[in-house]
């Protein structure tokens, strides 16, 4: 085994160890879950429209938030270890997530870990990070609206919570722009498919088409930007 995936995989023990230490993100997000997630490309005009329909079909503002993410070495080029921070005005929070993919019904999914960290947290794993990287970590940064809405899942009887966020991103070079992500939460085991269908539904909703959505994170499209 080369000294780099040892210097990896102990920094990945790290990561593990602060984020089990760190209070969770949501209350209901104390294990890891599925990140059921679709990302969309939006055109000019497109962002105005949305924030006009997206209160008319049902959808609550969750607010707007200027987030940075830098990322740290994985195990696998795949996964991501990343700090988000998150500015409100003054605030300041940080975020420690953990994902990798999971092959689930032919497509993947990202399974997820997150919990908030505080700023010597942050400072350690990016002085250690950069250590194991030999460079300094990759970072790009988004201006972030979200909307909520609460949707009735008439297969489980149960609600589902849709979050939807509108993204202006910059520093992933041609890849800059505006952006439409669909997001639900799914516990480990549940109905991914259910939450997939629900997806292309609010979409079609949304955007008033059926729009193939972009495979790539925003992370593999900083690692090409960067290329």
């Amino acid at each position: 085994m080369s000294g780099n995936v040892i210097a990896r995989r102990l920094f990945k023990s790290l990561a593990l160890f602060i984020l089990r230490s760190a209070p969770q993100k949501e209350a209901n997000q104390d294990k890891a879950h599925l990140e059921v997630e679709r990302k969309f490309r939006l055109f000019d005009g497109e962002i105005d429209d949305l924030e006009t329909r997206l209160p008319k079909s049902g959808y609550r503002p969750k607010g707007e938030l200027t987030m940075t993410d830098t990322f740290l070495p994985a195990m696998k080029d795949e996964d991501m270890i990343r700090i988000r921070v998150e500015s409100e005005g003054e605030a300041r929070r940080r975020y420690l997530t953990l994902k990798d993919w999971a092959m689930i019904d032919g497509e993947r999914e990202r399974r997820e870990q997150e919990g908030e960290i505080g700023l010597l947290a942050s400072i350690v794993l990016r002085l250690v990070g950069r250590l194991v990287e030999g460079a300094s970590p990759l970072s790009f940064s988004k201006v972030r609206r979200s909307y909520s809405s609460v949707r009735p899942d008439s297969g489980t009887g149960s609600d589902v919570q849709v979050v939807v966020s509108v993204d202006r991103v910059k520093g992933l070079g041609v890849y800059s722009g505006a952006y439409l992500e669909v997001e639900i939460i799914v516990a480990i085991g549940g109905d991914v498919k259910a939450a997939r269908e629900r997806i292309r539904t609010e979409v079609f909703e949304l955007l008033g088409e059926h729009r193939d959505f972009v495979p790539r994170s925003y992370h593999d499209m900083l690692k090409e930007a960067m290329v």
